[in-house]
Protein backbone atom coordinates (compact mmCIF):
# COMPACT_ATOMS: atom_id res chain seq x y z
CA UNK A 1 0.00 0.00 0.00
CA UNK A 2 1.62 3.52 -1.12
CA UNK A 3 2.43 6.26 1.48
CA UNK A 4 0.33 9.27 0.47
CA UNK A 5 0.12 12.93 2.19
CA UNK A 6 -0.59 16.05 0.04
CA UNK A 7 2.20 17.81 1.28
CA UNK A 8 1.26 21.06 -0.30
CA UNK A 9 -2.53 21.68 1.22
CA UNK A 10 -0.62 19.97 4.43
CA UNK A 11 -0.21 23.52 6.02
CA UNK A 12 -3.58 24.42 4.87
CA UNK A 13 -5.40 21.47 6.45
CA UNK A 14 -3.60 22.15 9.77
CA UNK A 15 -4.96 26.00 9.71
CA UNK A 16 -8.88 25.17 8.57
CA UNK A 17 -8.71 22.46 11.78
CA UNK A 18 -7.30 25.10 14.35
CA UNK A 19 -4.27 22.76 14.73
CA UNK A 20 -1.28 25.38 14.22
CA UNK A 21 -0.45 26.00 18.12
CA UNK A 22 2.95 26.79 16.43
CA UNK A 23 2.79 28.03 13.17
CA UNK A 24 6.13 29.44 12.57
CA UNK A 25 8.02 26.18 13.70
CA UNK A 26 5.57 24.72 11.72
CA UNK A 27 6.75 26.51 8.34
CA UNK A 28 10.49 25.35 9.08
CA UNK A 29 9.17 21.82 9.95
CA UNK A 30 7.40 22.08 6.73
CA UNK A 31 9.51 22.96 4.32
CA UNK A 32 12.27 20.59 5.74
CA UNK A 33 9.40 17.69 5.35
CA UNK A 34 9.50 18.71 1.40
CA UNK A 35 12.76 18.60 1.33
CA UNK A 36 12.67 14.88 2.77
CA UNK A 37 10.09 13.36 1.97
CA UNK A 38 7.16 10.95 3.37
CA UNK A 39 9.11 7.50 3.56
CA UNK A 40 8.17 4.60 2.17
CA UNK A 41 9.53 0.69 1.61
CA UNK A 42 11.70 2.49 -0.93
CA UNK A 43 13.48 4.22 1.81
CA UNK A 44 16.19 2.19 3.14
CA UNK A 45 15.33 2.76 6.85
CA UNK A 46 11.99 2.08 6.06
CA UNK A 47 12.10 -1.17 4.12
CA UNK A 48 10.67 -3.59 6.10
CA UNK A 49 8.17 -0.95 7.74
CA UNK A 50 5.20 0.17 6.17
CA UNK A 51 3.55 3.15 7.40
CA UNK A 52 0.64 3.64 5.54
CA UNK A 53 -1.99 3.38 8.34
CA UNK A 54 -0.10 5.88 10.84
CA UNK A 55 -0.24 8.19 7.65
CA UNK A 56 -4.09 7.40 7.19
CA UNK A 57 -5.05 7.55 10.54
CA UNK A 58 -2.90 11.43 10.40
CA UNK A 59 -5.02 13.12 7.58
CA UNK A 60 -8.00 11.39 9.13
CA UNK A 61 -7.36 13.42 11.88
CA UNK A 62 -7.13 16.44 9.98
CA UNK A 63 -10.30 16.23 8.67
CA UNK A 64 -12.20 19.29 9.24
CA UNK A 65 -15.25 17.26 10.75
CA UNK A 66 -12.28 16.30 13.23
CA UNK A 67 -12.28 18.07 16.58
CA UNK A 68 -10.53 17.03 20.06
CA UNK A 69 -12.50 14.06 21.47
CA UNK A 70 -12.41 15.02 25.06
CA UNK A 71 -10.88 18.30 26.95
CA UNK A 72 -7.20 18.00 27.85
CA UNK A 73 -7.49 15.46 31.34
CA UNK A 74 -5.87 17.05 34.70
CA UNK A 75 -5.75 13.37 36.78
CA UNK A 76 -2.44 12.77 35.25
CA UNK A 77 -1.31 12.30 39.03
CA UNK A 78 -2.12 8.88 39.12
CA UNK A 79 0.67 6.07 39.28
CA UNK A 80 0.65 3.76 35.82
CA UNK A 81 0.99 0.32 36.56
CA UNK A 82 1.49 1.09 40.24
CA UNK A 83 4.98 1.55 40.04
CA UNK A 84 6.93 3.87 42.32
CA UNK A 85 7.59 7.20 41.05
CA UNK A 86 7.77 10.51 41.05
CA UNK A 87 4.41 11.18 38.23
CA UNK A 88 4.69 14.48 36.86
CA UNK A 89 1.25 15.98 35.81
CA UNK A 90 2.56 16.99 32.24
CA UNK A 91 -1.49 18.08 31.21
CA UNK A 92 -1.48 20.55 34.19
CA UNK A 93 1.59 22.57 32.63
CA UNK A 94 0.54 25.98 30.82
CA UNK A 95 2.10 28.17 28.23
CA UNK A 96 4.24 30.79 29.22
CA UNK A 97 4.34 29.74 32.55
CA UNK A 98 7.14 27.91 34.44
CA UNK A 99 6.10 25.46 37.24
CA UNK A 100 8.67 24.27 39.76
CA UNK A 101 7.95 21.02 41.65
CA UNK A 102 10.12 20.05 44.59
CA UNK A 103 11.75 16.49 44.32
CA UNK A 104 13.23 15.13 47.05
CA UNK A 105 14.42 18.60 47.81
CA UNK A 106 15.64 19.63 44.52
CA UNK A 107 14.21 22.00 42.50
CA UNK A 108 12.78 20.77 39.51
CA UNK A 109 11.52 23.58 36.27
CA UNK A 110 8.83 22.19 34.08
CA UNK A 111 7.80 24.29 30.97
CA UNK A 112 5.41 24.23 27.99
CA UNK A 113 7.62 26.45 25.29
CA UNK A 114 6.70 29.34 23.60
CA UNK A 115 7.07 29.53 19.85
CA UNK A 116 10.24 31.15 19.63
CA UNK A 117 12.06 29.15 22.29
CA UNK A 118 10.57 26.06 20.09
CA UNK A 119 12.64 27.09 16.99
CA UNK A 120 15.36 27.44 19.12
CA UNK A 121 15.40 23.86 20.98
CA UNK A 122 13.88 21.58 18.53
CA UNK A 123 15.95 19.34 16.88
CA UNK A 124 13.97 18.49 13.05
CA UNK A 125 15.98 16.41 11.00
CA UNK A 126 13.65 13.80 10.07
CA UNK A 127 10.31 13.28 8.31
CA UNK A 128 8.24 12.27 11.70
CA UNK A 129 10.11 14.59 13.46
CA UNK A 130 9.10 17.64 11.21
CA UNK A 131 4.99 15.51 11.27
CA UNK A 132 5.51 16.08 15.33
CA UNK A 133 6.53 19.76 15.55
CA UNK A 134 3.94 20.34 12.68
CA UNK A 135 0.94 18.99 15.19
CA UNK A 136 2.36 18.83 18.80
CA UNK A 137 0.12 20.84 20.91
CA UNK A 138 2.67 21.12 23.65
CA UNK A 139 6.68 21.06 23.62
CA UNK A 140 7.23 20.07 27.53
CA UNK A 141 10.61 20.83 28.92
CA UNK A 142 11.74 19.45 32.32
CA UNK A 143 14.94 20.72 33.44
CA UNK A 144 17.07 18.59 36.16
CA UNK A 145 19.15 21.47 38.18
CA UNK A 146 22.95 20.90 38.45
CA UNK A 147 24.42 18.74 41.41
CA UNK A 148 21.16 16.77 41.64
CA UNK A 149 20.84 13.18 43.04
CA UNK A 150 17.23 11.78 42.77
CA UNK A 151 16.70 8.53 43.67
CA UNK A 152 13.34 7.72 42.53
CA UNK A 153 12.50 7.97 39.35
CA UNK A 154 10.61 10.30 37.42
CA UNK A 155 7.69 9.67 35.39
CA UNK A 156 6.45 10.55 31.95
CA UNK A 157 2.74 9.07 31.62
CA UNK A 158 1.73 9.32 27.88
CA UNK A 159 -1.50 7.21 28.41
CA UNK A 160 -4.24 7.63 25.61
CA UNK A 161 -5.99 9.78 25.40
CA UNK A 162 -3.66 12.55 27.22
CA UNK A 163 -4.43 15.16 24.87
CA UNK A 164 -7.24 13.11 23.35
CA UNK A 165 -7.44 13.61 19.49
CA UNK A 166 -8.59 11.23 17.38
CA UNK A 167 -6.66 8.93 14.83
CA UNK A 168 -3.34 10.81 16.07
CA UNK A 169 -1.49 12.30 18.51
CA UNK A 170 1.64 13.78 18.59
CA UNK A 171 3.80 14.07 22.27
CA UNK A 172 7.24 16.40 22.13
CA UNK A 173 9.25 16.58 25.14
CA UNK A 174 12.65 17.70 25.77
CA UNK A 175 14.72 16.45 29.10
CA UNK A 176 17.14 18.75 30.27
CA UNK A 177 19.70 16.92 32.97
CA UNK A 178 22.38 19.72 33.81
CA UNK A 179 26.05 18.58 35.25
CA UNK A 180 26.83 16.39 38.41
CA UNK A 181 23.29 15.13 38.77
CA UNK A 182 22.15 11.68 38.68
CA UNK A 183 18.21 10.62 37.83
CA UNK A 184 16.50 8.11 36.07
CA UNK A 185 13.38 8.30 33.73
CA UNK A 186 10.24 6.06 33.45
CA UNK A 187 8.12 7.10 30.33
CA UNK A 188 4.75 4.88 29.97
CA UNK A 189 2.64 3.66 26.96
CA UNK A 190 -0.55 2.48 27.57
CA UNK A 191 -3.99 3.06 25.44
CA UNK A 192 -7.16 2.77 26.80
CA UNK A 193 -8.82 2.34 23.37
CA UNK A 194 -9.38 0.05 20.87
CA UNK A 195 -9.85 2.56 18.92
CA UNK A 196 -7.31 3.08 15.85
CA UNK A 197 -4.81 5.43 16.63
CA UNK A 198 -1.17 6.65 15.78
CA UNK A 199 1.21 8.26 18.27
CA UNK A 200 4.12 10.11 16.99
CA UNK A 201 6.54 10.81 20.10
CA UNK A 202 9.78 12.82 19.71
CA UNK A 203 11.94 13.07 23.27
CA UNK A 204 15.32 14.89 23.26
CA UNK A 205 17.50 13.92 26.15
CA UNK A 206 20.72 16.27 26.88
CA UNK A 207 22.52 15.37 29.58
CA UNK A 208 25.67 17.61 30.58
CA UNK A 209 29.13 17.05 31.91
CA UNK A 210 29.94 14.42 34.74
CA UNK A 211 25.83 13.44 34.58
CA UNK A 212 24.55 9.88 34.99
CA UNK A 213 21.37 9.17 33.15
CA UNK A 214 19.03 5.94 33.94
CA UNK A 215 15.96 5.89 31.36
CA UNK A 216 13.39 3.36 30.67
CA UNK A 217 10.68 2.89 28.22
CA UNK A 218 7.40 0.69 28.55
CA UNK A 219 5.32 0.31 25.52
CA UNK A 220 2.22 -1.48 26.23
CA UNK A 221 0.14 -0.33 23.92
CA UNK A 222 -3.43 -1.43 22.73
CA UNK A 223 -3.33 -4.22 19.11
CA UNK A 224 -4.73 -1.17 17.35
CA UNK A 225 -2.24 1.28 18.19
CA UNK A 226 0.51 2.59 16.00
CA UNK A 227 3.30 3.95 17.54
CA UNK A 228 6.69 5.91 16.20
CA UNK A 229 8.97 7.19 18.98
CA UNK A 230 12.11 8.67 18.24
CA UNK A 231 14.61 9.61 21.25
CA UNK A 232 17.61 11.93 20.28
CA UNK A 233 20.37 11.82 23.20
CA UNK A 234 23.11 14.45 23.53
CA UNK A 235 25.84 13.40 25.95
CA UNK A 236 28.57 15.72 27.62
CA UNK A 237 31.69 15.16 28.89
CA UNK A 238 31.99 12.19 31.13
CA UNK A 239 28.39 11.46 30.91
CA UNK A 240 26.73 8.42 30.71
CA UNK A 241 22.98 7.16 29.71
CA UNK A 242 21.66 3.62 30.73
CA UNK A 243 18.34 3.24 28.05
CA UNK A 244 16.42 0.18 28.06
CA UNK A 245 12.92 -0.17 25.52
CA UNK A 246 10.69 -2.31 26.17
CA UNK A 247 8.10 -3.41 23.26
CA UNK A 248 4.87 -5.53 24.54
CA UNK A 249 1.45 -3.75 23.24
CA UNK A 250 0.66 -2.05 19.78
CA UNK A 251 -0.35 -3.01 16.18
CA UNK A 252 2.91 -1.66 14.67
CA UNK A 253 6.07 -0.05 16.88
CA UNK A 254 8.75 1.48 15.37
CA UNK A 255 11.77 2.66 17.91
CA UNK A 256 14.56 4.96 16.49
CA UNK A 257 17.21 6.26 19.02
CA UNK A 258 19.71 8.54 17.85
CA UNK A 259 22.80 8.69 20.44
CA UNK A 260 25.21 11.32 19.81
CA UNK A 261 28.69 10.93 21.99
CA UNK A 262 29.35 14.78 21.07
CA UNK A 263 32.42 14.85 24.08
CA UNK A 264 34.92 12.98 25.33
CA UNK A 265 34.53 9.88 27.49
CA UNK A 266 31.09 10.02 27.23
CA UNK A 267 29.18 6.54 26.86
CA UNK A 268 25.85 5.26 26.18
CA UNK A 269 23.94 1.51 26.94
CA UNK A 270 20.79 1.05 24.59
CA UNK A 271 19.26 -2.23 25.77
CA UNK A 272 15.89 -3.42 24.21
CA UNK A 273 13.57 -6.65 24.97
CA UNK A 274 10.36 -7.00 22.29
CA UNK A 275 7.97 -9.71 22.35
CA UNK A 276 5.77 -9.72 19.42
CA UNK A 277 2.69 -12.07 19.13
CA UNK A 278 0.44 -12.44 16.07
CA UNK A 279 0.10 -9.69 13.45
CA UNK A 280 2.47 -7.41 15.02
CA UNK A 281 5.20 -5.69 13.80
CA UNK A 282 8.23 -4.01 16.03
CA UNK A 283 11.06 -2.51 14.83
CA UNK A 284 14.08 -0.91 16.44
CA UNK A 285 16.69 1.72 14.56
CA UNK A 286 19.71 2.49 16.81
CA UNK A 287 22.00 4.52 15.83
CA UNK A 288 25.77 5.69 17.73
CA UNK A 289 27.05 8.54 16.76
CA UNK A 290 30.40 8.80 17.80
CA UNK A 291 31.85 12.36 17.42
CA UNK A 292 34.60 12.51 20.08
CA UNK A 293 37.32 10.63 21.21
CA UNK A 294 37.20 7.83 24.00
CA UNK A 295 33.59 6.80 23.83
CA UNK A 296 31.63 4.15 24.11
CA UNK A 297 28.17 2.44 22.87
CA UNK A 298 26.63 -0.67 23.11
CA UNK A 299 23.32 -2.26 21.90
CA UNK A 300 21.92 -5.08 23.26
CA UNK A 301 18.79 -6.29 21.62
CA UNK A 302 16.61 -9.77 22.41
CA UNK A 303 13.23 -10.53 20.59
CA UNK A 304 10.86 -13.24 21.14
CA UNK A 305 8.52 -13.24 18.19
CA UNK A 306 5.13 -15.56 18.01
CA UNK A 307 3.10 -16.88 14.96
CA UNK A 308 2.94 -14.00 12.01
CA UNK A 309 5.02 -11.81 14.15
CA UNK A 310 7.63 -9.49 12.43
CA UNK A 311 10.56 -7.77 14.31
CA UNK A 312 13.18 -6.01 12.61
CA UNK A 313 16.96 -4.74 14.37
CA UNK A 314 19.03 -2.50 12.58
CA UNK A 315 22.03 -1.43 14.53
CA UNK A 316 24.84 1.09 13.81
CA UNK A 317 27.37 2.62 15.13
CA UNK A 318 29.17 5.55 13.11
CA UNK A 319 33.14 6.52 14.49
CA UNK A 320 33.91 9.37 12.89
CA UNK A 321 37.52 10.40 12.26
CA UNK A 322 38.57 12.21 15.51
CA UNK A 323 37.07 9.71 17.54
CA UNK A 324 39.89 7.61 18.59
CA UNK A 325 39.88 4.51 20.95
CA UNK A 326 36.56 4.05 20.58
CA UNK A 327 34.65 1.35 21.62
CA UNK A 328 31.54 -0.11 20.17
CA UNK A 329 29.81 -3.01 20.57
CA UNK A 330 26.19 -4.15 18.74
CA UNK A 331 24.13 -7.67 19.57
CA UNK A 332 20.80 -9.03 18.50
CA UNK A 333 19.67 -12.18 19.47
CA UNK A 334 16.04 -13.26 18.98
CA UNK A 335 14.34 -16.65 19.35
CA UNK A 336 11.40 -17.76 16.83
CA UNK A 337 8.57 -19.79 18.10
CA UNK A 338 6.34 -20.90 15.11
CA UNK A 339 7.84 -21.10 10.88
CA UNK A 340 5.85 -18.21 10.50
CA UNK A 341 7.63 -15.70 12.88
CA UNK A 342 10.24 -13.15 11.52
CA UNK A 343 12.85 -10.78 11.78
CA UNK A 344 15.03 -9.08 9.41
CA UNK A 345 18.20 -8.12 11.92
CA UNK A 346 21.20 -5.65 10.55
CA UNK A 347 24.30 -4.64 12.54
CA UNK A 348 26.67 -2.10 11.12
CA UNK A 349 29.93 -0.49 11.77
CA UNK A 350 30.73 2.53 10.26
CA UNK A 351 34.40 3.29 11.31
CA UNK A 352 37.15 6.26 9.91
CA UNK A 353 39.23 5.94 11.98
CA UNK A 354 41.99 2.84 13.16
CA UNK A 355 42.45 3.27 17.01
CA UNK A 356 39.14 1.70 18.03
CA UNK A 357 37.85 -1.73 19.49
CA UNK A 358 34.70 -2.93 17.84
CA UNK A 359 32.16 -6.09 17.54
CA UNK A 360 28.91 -7.24 16.14
CA UNK A 361 26.68 -10.15 15.99
CA UNK A 362 23.36 -11.55 15.63
CA UNK A 363 22.03 -14.65 16.38
CA UNK A 364 18.28 -16.30 15.32
CA UNK A 365 17.26 -19.50 16.68
CA UNK A 366 14.46 -21.71 18.32
CA UNK A 367 14.38 -22.93 21.66
CA UNK A 368 16.77 -25.32 22.90
CA UNK A 369 14.93 -29.02 22.24
CA UNK A 370 17.38 -30.66 24.44
CA UNK A 371 16.97 -28.18 27.23
CA UNK A 372 13.21 -28.74 27.07
CA UNK A 373 13.60 -32.32 27.03
CA UNK A 374 15.67 -32.39 30.27
CA UNK A 375 13.14 -30.65 32.02
CA UNK A 376 10.85 -32.62 30.52
CA UNK A 377 12.53 -35.46 32.63
CA UNK A 378 12.53 -33.83 36.23
CA UNK A 379 8.92 -33.31 35.81
CA UNK A 380 8.16 -29.92 34.32
CA UNK A 381 5.51 -29.85 31.69
CA UNK A 382 6.68 -28.85 28.27
CA UNK A 383 4.74 -25.34 28.04
CA UNK A 384 6.67 -24.58 31.53
CA UNK A 385 9.49 -25.34 30.44
CA UNK A 386 9.47 -23.37 27.44
CA UNK A 387 7.92 -20.34 29.84
CA UNK A 388 11.20 -20.76 32.08
CA UNK A 389 13.45 -21.01 29.16
CA UNK A 390 12.14 -17.53 26.99
CA UNK A 391 11.72 -15.73 31.25
CA UNK A 392 15.56 -16.55 31.06
CA UNK A 393 16.64 -15.26 27.59
CA UNK A 394 14.53 -11.91 28.55
CA UNK A 395 16.17 -11.51 31.74
CA UNK A 396 19.41 -11.11 29.68
CA UNK A 397 18.33 -7.11 29.03
CA UNK A 398 15.58 -6.85 32.42
CA UNK A 399 18.93 -7.54 34.73
CA UNK A 400 20.80 -3.99 33.21
CA UNK A 401 17.60 -2.17 34.01
CA UNK A 402 18.61 -0.36 37.28
CA UNK A 403 15.08 0.86 38.60
CA UNK A 404 14.27 -1.43 40.96
CA UNK A 405 10.62 -0.21 41.05
CA UNK A 406 9.63 -1.24 37.84
CA UNK A 407 10.88 -4.80 38.18
CA UNK A 408 7.22 -6.12 39.87
CA UNK A 409 5.49 -4.70 37.05
CA UNK A 410 7.55 -5.59 34.27
CA UNK A 411 7.32 -9.34 36.04
CA UNK A 412 3.57 -9.08 35.53
CA UNK A 413 3.43 -7.75 32.27
CA UNK A 414 5.71 -10.19 30.61
CA UNK A 415 4.34 -13.11 32.22
CA UNK A 416 1.36 -11.83 30.94
CA UNK A 417 2.19 -11.69 27.23
CA UNK A 418 4.12 -15.09 27.27
CA UNK A 419 0.62 -16.96 28.15
CA UNK A 420 -0.52 -15.13 24.64
CA UNK A 421 2.90 -16.34 23.19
Amino acid sequence: MPVSLDLNNLDRKILNNDQAIYPELGQIALKKLKELGIPDKKHEHWRYTDISEPIQLLEKSLSPNNQKSSKEKTDRNHNPGNIDAHWLNISDIDFGKNKTIEIEGYSVQLKCLNEEQAIKELKINDPLGCLNALLTQKIIKITIPEDSVIEAPIGISCVEPTYSHKYCSNFRFIIDIKKNSKVSFISFYESNSNESHFSNIVMQINIAKNSDTEYLKIQNLSETHNLIDRSIIDLGTDSQINYTTVDIGSKLSRTDVEVNLNNEKSSAVINGVYLCEKNQHIDNHIWSNHISQSTSSTQNFYGIIGEKGHCVFNGKALIKENAFETEANQYNHNILLDDSASVDTKPELEIYNDSVKCSHGCTIGQLDEDAIFYMKSRGIDSKTAKSMLISAFVKNILSKINIETSREYLDELISSKLERL
